[in-house]
């Protein structure tokens, strides 16, 4: 099974292929993580442990906050993550605010 890091800095990696319950999943040449549970094709697979309350970051960005505990291995989604596109087009507004004034 394969899963894509796009990011070095990510903590998630997206499945290419479905991943069936306690399959090992090759991230790159020097990690395999074995899936805690399935992962649909396109979906995410934590690369480390993410506490409740951290970032879910993919493509080098927060994309979302856990919202409990993701063990590696786990699926990652809306079970385990809250949206923030409303606090990031807000952080986002504020500093384009801010160059425009400078």
């Amino acid at each position: 099974m394969r899963a894509l890091q796009i990011d070095p800095v990510d903590n998630v990696a997206v499945a290419v292929q479905a991943v069936p319950p306690g399959s090992p999943v090759d991230i790159r040449s020097d990690l395999t993580i074995a899936a805690r549970e399935a992962i649909p094709v396109g979906h995410k697979l934590a690369l480390r442990d993410i506490a409740a309350g951290d970032m879910v970051i993919k493509y080098g960005v927060p994309i979302g906050r856990a919202s409990r505990d993701i063990a590696r291995g786990s699926h990652v989604h809306t079970q385990n993550v809250e949206d923030i596109t409303t606090q990031l087009c807000l952080e986002y507004a504020a500093t384009f605010q801010r160059e425009v004034k400078a």
